[in-house]
């Protein structure tokens, strides 16, 4: 059964907020899902003047990097997750300012760091 909160200040602002970071997140994971998938499918963008660029031959590389992109988006849901409910915890206990989590910026960080490496690694080598 959902608790009543009564609305103080900026608690409605707050709970918005929290849904959208949320949904950033969730956005966040279905595209390295998007790119774990294309990974997988061997499938590119064709260049204009070469139609049958598109595919790229199976190698194991791509599968390395779709499970380390498929980890990274369910990090990313946890990490989001995470945020949320400690937000909405905090709004609960009627602090001042929600605090940010170390962990959550951890956990965002080594997501960021996944997918720099992955699109150098991409660009310069025929995964």
């Amino acid at each position: 059964m959902p608790k009543e909160q009564e609305i103080v200040g900026s608690a409605g602002r707050d709970f918005a907020m929290l849904e959208r970071n949320l949904l950033s997140h969730l956005r966040l994971a279905v595209l390295l899902s998007l790119l774990s998938a294309s990974l997988l499918l061997h499938a590119r963008l064709p260049t204009p003047s070469d139609p049958g660029s598109a595919q790229t031959p199976p190698s194991t590389t791509g599968l390395v990097i779709a499970i380390i992109e498929v980890i990274a988006a369910v990090a990313a849901i946890a990490a989001g997750t995470w945020e949320y409910w400690q937000g909405y915890a905090d709004m609960c206990a009627q602090r001042g300012f929600l605090r940010a989590s170390q962990t959550h910026l951890a956990v965002l960080s080594i997501v960021g760091i996944v997918v720099f490496a992955t699109c150098l690694m991409l660009i310069s080598t025929d995964v």
